[in-house]
């Protein structure tokens, strides 16, 4: 259910050890660890309930007392503006709070308020991959996801550790013959933004760019989805997320994922910049369906 708000964005890189960790395997040589070895990174990753997971369809426990999810923003279309950064690693957009913002509560969330935080897409070199999250053993050749942080800690820094303090919201992206537009608001800059470092301004009258069109399930009544607890999928790895990884995937065509391929980074293509499924240790993975 949405409630919509004006919400400027702007995209930030990620500053935690920069230099220590990537995806892909490691370079022993340059100190550079991959998704494997980031307990080398922050000791964090070595914890056992860790992100992404697969999510076999057939153990999960349906719970209808999770109810729907209520996004609240400022207008009721939901625009917001934004500055798309390549960081080197993944588009990342992180929202301006000074200028507006969006809420995410639901009985999931323990009915407490989490505030948007940042948006960020992983996709695959291949189409038969890039996703972090997969269902049965699928991957899909992207995910969009959506992170907000518990407001009673006042801040994503100090929420991010602990364990009410991140919930992330997933969106599985697969090849269709339907343009995400939504999407394209971003995926039309992606050759103003090729190169690690390099940004754009996004303007919301222009480009037309909504949280409710990025995440459309949610503008329905019920909307599917499962819910476990996580991590940060990224070093370091805080084992505080609440992740809710939307049922039904979202369309985006072969030419709009082709787009994504173009960002690089100083040691290549940004493309395969998912962290491979952790084991769920015993987690429970429910679903409101």
């Amino acid at each position: 259910m949405w409630i919509f708000a004006a919400v400027e964005i702007v995209l930030v890189i990620t500053t935690f050890a920069k230099t220590t960790w990537k995806y892909g395997d490691s370079d022993r040589d340059d100190g550079i660890y991959g998704p494997r070895a980031w307990g080398n990174v922050a000791s964090s990753c070595r914890q056992s309930d860790q992100s992404p997971i697969d999510i076999v369809t057939e153990e999960v426990e349906a719970d209808s007392s999770l109810g729907e999810l209520d996004i609240s923003c400022d207008n009721d279309k939901g625009l917001f503006n934004g500055i798309l950064l390549n960081n080197g690693r993944e588009p990342v957009l992180t929202a301006d709070d000074e200028r507006g913002t969006c809420n995410l509560t639901g009985a999931v969330l323990k009915n407490k308020n989490f505030q948007l935080h940042d948006l960020n897409i992983h996709f695959g070199c291949d189409t038969d991959k890039g996703s972090e999250h997969t269902i049965d053993g699928k991957a899909f050749p992207a995910e969009l996801q959506v992170m907000f942080y518990n407001t009673d800690y006042g801040s994503y820094e100090i929420a991010a550790p602990l364990q009410d303090g991140l919930a992330g919201i997933s969106v599985l992206l697969k090849i269709g013959h339907s343009k995400n537009i939504a999407l394209d608001s971003i995926v039309d800059q992606m050759d103003d933004v090729a190169i690690e470092g390099s940004s754009i301004p996004i303007h919301n009258s222009v480009d037309n760019l909504t949280l409710a069109d990025l995440i459309p399930e949610l503008a329905k009544e019920h909307a599917p989805y499962y819910t476990y607890r996580g991590s940060l999928t990224v070093p370091p790895c805080y084992h505080s997320v609440r992740w809710i990884v939307m049922k039904d995937p979202v369309t985006l065509t072969e030419k709009q994922l082709l787009a994504f391929k173009k960002l690089t980074s100083k040691k290549g293509s940004l493309c395969d910049n998912f962290r491979p499924t952790t084991p769920l240790n015993g987690r429970k993975v429910e679903a409101n369906f």
